[in-house]
């Protein structure tokens, strides 16, 4: 289960998510906070909120921890009673802690948060442990993607809920994690990639050179909408509520012949319950 990305600078709160290290500058770094602890959590409660699923005193966990800031978030709002955050890169709770108290949301973590590690394609917890799973700007980085939905609906309670958000898809505009460092959209389907990856070991992110070299070597899965339903429904979900995340994009001339659904869905949201017969 991979970690995040970093704030790329797009405005839209899908998009605040991280597996980057997080800004070194403190007013960015109060941002990013804002956007990973209040916003992108806000819309996970939400999102089951308006469907009749709570997480109060219910039993969560998060597939793609990353930072757990969004965790944190999402156990200050929702009150579960426990939520535990899975990722293949260990969450580092004691920054987590530093954080929290920082920015004055926490003197300490909850006793129901925790974190825990993974392998690719598998969660180290038994049959039918919670209530609801949910996955936030995650799905898109696992390289077995079927493997994993099957985990998530293992993991689940008869009559739990999966709250998936899927953003970038690889095909979309910002899909290819060079927008960092290209001025431009499409920029890994349409762009010159010995330049952009020139210019990003050039300029590394929050002076760790590591992150350009992680970044470039993509780790989007490339799965599309369609796609990401089959797999799920191999798992035994079927989906009952699903909001496409979309924004104008401006499509470069060789990419004219493309499938316009694969350049204009930039992500997905959505719920998913396990068929009676799994």
């Amino acid at each position: 289960m991979p970690a995040r990305r970093a704030n790329t600078g797009v405005p839209d709160s899908h998009a605040a998510t991280g597996g980057d290290p997080p800004p070194a500058d403190e007013a960015d770094l109060a941002d990013w906070f804002e956007e990973h602890y209040r916003s992108a959590a806000g819309e996970v409660v939400s999102f089951l909120a308006a469907d009749g699923f709570t997480l109060e005193g219910r039993d969560v966990a998060d597939i793609g921890s990353g930072d757990g800031l969004i965790d944190l978030g999402v156990f200050h709002l929702g009150h579960p009673r426990q939520l535990v955050g899975f990722d293949v890169e260990p969450t580092d709770a004691h920054r987590l802690d530093e954080w929290a108290r920082r920015f004055g949301v926490a003197n300490t973590l909850p006793e129901g948060l925790g974190f825990s590690g993974a392998t690719p394609t598998g969660l180290p917890v038994a049959d039918q442990s919670y209530d609801v799973v949910f996955s936030w700007s995650a799905f898109e980085h696992v390289e077995q993607p079927v493997h994993v939905a099957l985990e998530m609906a293992r993991i689940l309670r008869p009559g739990g809920v999966l709250m998936l958000q899927l953003w970038p898809f690889y095909f979309s505009e910002r899909g290819g994690h060079r927008w960092l460092w290209a001025r431009e959209g499409f920029s890994h389907l349409a762009g010159d990639a010995a330049s952009i990856e020139s210019v990003a070991h050039s300029t590394p992110i929050a002076d760790q050179p590591v992150t350009a070299e992680r970044l470039l070597q993509g780790t989007l899965n490339r799965i599309t909408l369609d796609e990401l339903q089959r797999c799920l429904m191999v798992a035994g979900f079927v989906v009952t509520k699903l909001q496409i995340l979309t924004e104008t994009v401006h499509i470069p001339p060789k990419l004219a012949r493309y499938p316009l659904s694969l350049l204009g869905i930039s992500g997905v949201k959505l719920l998913a319950v396990r068929h009676p017969m799994f």
